[in-house]
C-alpha cells in the first residue's frame, strides 16, 4: 500500500494535480502526468515541477545512539539512543513549528523514539504521524557495528559504491525520490503547507542534494549532520536530481 493510501486522503477537486508514478516508467524520474498533452516526462526530466504552494519542510536527524558513542558504523541496525540521543531529541522539539500538517519517521527505533521526544518537548501538534521504511538509514552490510573510518569511495562522490552486502548511495536516491514523489502528492491533494521528517544522515543527504538542486555528488556525499539538527527547507519546486546526471 502506497503512502497516500495508507494516510488515506483524498484529493482536492480543485487542484489539477500531476499525477506521480512510484518508479515503473524510469528508474529516477517518477512523474507522470494526467494530461497527455503536457511535456513532462523522463526526456524534460530536468525541468523543475513547481508544487501548488511552497512547503516548510523539517527534517530532524535522530539523536545520538549507542553506536554512534562507540564510533561504530550503525547502517541499518536498529539501535536506541543514548540519554544524551534524548535530550538532543527533545532540544529540537524547542526549534520546531507549533504545528504540521503531516509528521514522518523512519520505522527504526531512534528515528522514531526522536520525533515522539521532539513532539512532545515542542508540545507540536501533527495532523496525522506516519513511519516509512524508505527514510530507512542504507544498509551497510559488512561495516555494520564495526569502527568507523572514512571510505574514498564516498570523499570521491561515487553514488554507485556499495560496501559488501551494503547499498549503494543510487538506491538510496531512488527511494528518497520515490518517498518525495509521494510528498509531492500529498501536498497535491491535501493542500499541506507543514511537514516534518525524522530520518538519518544517508537519506538527509540525498534528499538535501535534491531539494537544493546541487549539481556535485561530492558535495552532497560529504554533507555532515550532527545528531539532533533540525534543518528546514523551502520548497517551492522539485527536480531531477542534478547530482545523479550521468551516474546511472
Amino acid at each position: 500500500m502506497d503512502l497516500i493510501s495508507r494516510i488515506g486522503v483524498q484529493a482536492r477537486p480543485e487542484v489539477e494535480m500531476l499525477l506521480p508514478n512510484s518508479f515503473p516508467q524510469h528508474a529516477f524520474w517518477p512523474f507522470q502526468t494526467s494530461n497527455p498533452a503536457s511535456s513532462l516526462c523522463p526526456a524534460a526530466a530536468h525541468i523543475p515541477v513547481r508544487l501548488p504552494h511552497p512547503v516548510d519542510l523539517h527534517i530532524i536527524r535522530h539523536g545520538e545512539t549507542v553506536a554512534n558513542v562507540e564510533k561504530l558504523v550503525t547502517g541499518a541496525r536498529d539501535v536506541p539512543l543514548t540519554e544524551r540521543g534524548r535530550i538532543q531529541a527533545k532540544q529540537a522539539g524547542i526549534k520546531l513549528s507549533p504545528h504540521y500538517d503531516f509528521a514522518f519517521s523512519s520505522k527504526l527505533k531512534r528515528s522514531k523514539e526522536t520525533l515522539r521526544l521532539a513532539l512532545e518537548a515542542g508540545r507540536v501538534r501533527v495532523t496525522k504521524c506516519e513511519e516509512d521504511p524508505r527514510l530507512n538509514e542504507r544498509g551497510l552490510g559488512e561495516l555494520e557495528l564495526r569502527p568507523s573510518r572514512s571510505l574514498p569511495e564516498y570523499a570521491a562522490g561515487n553514488l554507485a559504491y556499495s560496501p559488501p552486502g551494503g547499498e549503494s548511495y543510487l538506491a538510496v536516491t531512488e527511494k528518497v525520490l520515490s518517498f518525495l514523489t509521494d510528498l509531492f502528492e500529498l501536498v497535491q491533494r491535501t493542500g499541506a503547507r507543514r511537514i516534518l521528517i525524522s530520518s538519518h544522515m544517508g537519506p538527509m543527504r540525498i534528499m538535501e542534494g535534491i531539494l537544493k538542486e546541487e549539481t556535485n555528488p561530492v558535495t552532497v556525499l560529504n554533507r555532515s549532520f550532527r545528531n539532533g539538527d533540525v534543518i528546514k527547507y523551502d520548497w517551492s519546486r522539485f527536480a531531477w536530481p542534478k547530482f545523479q546526471m550521468g551516474k546511472e
